[in-house]
């Protein structure tokens, strides 16, 4: 091979060989299971980051850190959009990864006070039908069977948003608290008793509102 012919061939590969370095070099470090297309995580997680960031809003308002922690939320799934818009595929796949375990960081906080005033309010209904019960029977009356089943209801309801919580997903975990919350107001709706104030704030939030002074001063 002629000199010249064999120097032009090692500067191509030495311009290769470097070319690729760089290459290598600019690309970002993923973040996320490194088997996965980027394209396929930000598909994925767009979709459920969205649609959890709606659902957990009153949640956060209520039970969270207020607006600032959801708008924080927002934020960062708004700057992984933008991202993705500019077709920075991995820095994107990135940021909506970590935004996921932010959402989850902050619903598993909330699931935890709901898991708290689930349990206390099952508590107390339990005690309010213990006392109803010994009443109607010192009267010879029978036992309200719609508040039995309300009351089984609601602790399979906790159960099941334990379960939830304990593998670590506590969306679905704060759904089936709400659940329970639920069959818990139509116990005292059953026996014609008004809830204790003490969770009133539960009974708004129930319906994915926001709680107010407005609503204290009701």
């Amino acid at each position: 091979m002629a000199k010249g012919l064999r120097r032009g061939v090692i500067f191509l590969l030495i311009l290769f060989a470097s070319t690729v370095l760089h290459a290598q070099e600019a690309e970002p470090k993923k973040e996320f299971n490194e088997l996965y297309d980027p394209v396929s995580v930000i598909k994925r997680a767009s979709y459920d980051n969205f649609k959890n960031i709606k659902l957990l809003h009153a949640a956060i308002i209520n039970f969270g850190g207020g607006e600032a922690e959801f708008d924080g939320l927002v934020n960062e799934y708004a700057e992984a959009s933008a991202l993705y818009f500019r077709e920075s595929m991995i820095e994107s796949a990135n940021l909506f990864t970590k935004n996921e375990r932010n959402i989850n960081t902050v619903a598993a906080k909330i699931a935890q006070k709901y898991k708290e005033e689930s349990e206390a309010l099952h508590t107390e209904l339990i005690k309010t039908h213990v006392r109803n019960n010994i009443t109607l029977s010192l009267k010879g009356e029978k036992t309200n069977p719609t508040a039995d089943l309300l009351i089984t209801n609601a602790g399979f309801g906790i159960r099941k948003a334990n379960d939830y919580l304990v593998r670590s997903k506590p969306v679905d975990s704060i759904y089936y608290f709400r659940r329970a919350k639920e069959n818990c107001f139509k116990f005292y709706e059953t026996i014609g008793q008004p809830v204790p104030d003490k969770f009133k704030k539960d009974m708004i939030d129930n319906q994915n509102r926001i709680y107010s002074s407005k609503e204290k001063e009701k």
